[in-house]
């Protein structure tokens, strides 16, 4: 009996030691995402996010840095988009061995590079780290910066990894230069691609985890539950303790109901609301939910507050 009980209390010992390795306490912290890539940010965002600091809660500041840049206090982190798998039609897709058309909405604005070709790849990282740069002379010491990498959901895991470990890889190089302060804590965040990004974190192909995840044209079902690859992003949340914030658009469908019994039978299509928002920031491992009238606007006019963040990493090992 006392051996059988010496041997549990071993086990227990190594895996709480083993826990404490992987889920370091710390103190559970709300976010507050203030974001504007059409315009300058909503003021009554902006205002939500000086409060949020002020209060001592973790802020990010997500803009395009072509406009202008809000006054940065402390607590507020500065994250810089870039339009990353696409390029600009004209001088900004010259640069680039080649590109295609998105077949899409933006077809009349953007066309699609490769983000796997490496000379690609180096061309959009070299825009990165001079980014980073530029807002380690104007960003307060205490900030985060990092970058905001867009159209990178066609990208499986490896590719992911690769884009980005070579991203952490030229700003370290550019610490060592002096061209970065070697204090500045430094990133970058992952857009839609949540199930990618998963399996990164799941095979650990990531150098540094991001510092938050966004979701776009999240919807919340009749059902009450987030679409699929939201539910992902959710996911991530819960498993690595990482900040999820959903992009939500007043345009976007999130269901129909067939009014067979009316005399019209009648399909009637219902859209995410601001309400809808709201809900959505209620649920688990959701940090934060932004809701724009359409998607033709990247400019939020609410951002709705989540649940705090948990420092806790739960790895929850690859699918």
């Amino acid at each position: 009996m006392k051996l059988a009980s010496g041997a549990a209390l071993l086990l227990a010992f190594v895996t709480a030691a083993v826990a404490a390795a992987v889920c370091p306490a710390g103190e559970a912290k709300k976010h507050y995402w203030a974001t504007s890539l059409s315009r300058a940010v909503d003021a009554n965002i902006l205002q939500g996010l000086y409060a949020a600091a002020a209060r001592g809660e973790v802020g990010w500041l997500d803009v395009d840095p072509r406009r202008p840049l809000a006054q940065l206090a402390p607590g507020i982190n500065l994250i810089l988009y870039h339009v990353g798998g696409n390029c600009y039609i004209g001088a900004d897709c010259d640069r680039f061995p080649s590109s295609e058309p998105t077949n899409d909405r933006w077809d009349e604005h953007e066309r699609r590079i490769d983000l796997t070709d490496e000379a690609a790849r180096k061309i959009v990282i070299n825009d990165l780290v001079a980014m980073v740069q530029r807002a380690d002379k104007i960003a307060p010491p205490n900030a985060s910066i990092g970058v905001h990498l867009d159209n990178v959901h066609r990208l499986r895991a490896q590719d992911l990894a690769d884009v980005f470990n070579d991203y952490l890889a030229a700003v370290a190089a550019a610490k060592e230069q002096g061209l970065i302060s070697k204090t500045r804590k430094t990133g970058y965040i992952a857009k839609n691609n949540p199930q990618g990004f998963k399996r990164a974190l799941d095979e650990k192909l990531l150098d540094a985890p991001p510092f938050y995840v966004i979701n776009e044209n999240a919807v919340l079902r009749q059902d009450g539950r987030l679409n699929g690859q939201s539910r992902i992003a959710q996911e991530i949340g819960r498993c690595y303790g990482i900040p999820v914030f959903l992009k939500t658009f007043g345009s976007d469908i999130a269901y129909k109901i067939d009014q067979q019994d009316t005399p019209e039978q009648a399909t009637v299509e219902v859209h995410v609301t601001r309400e809808m928002a709201r809900e959505m920031a209620h649920l688990p491992h959701i940090a934060g939910v932004a809701w724009s009238v359409d998607e033709g606007r990247y400019h939020p006019i609410e951002f709705a507050q989540g649940s705090a963040v948990e420092p806790c990493t739960q790895d929850c090992g690859a699918d």
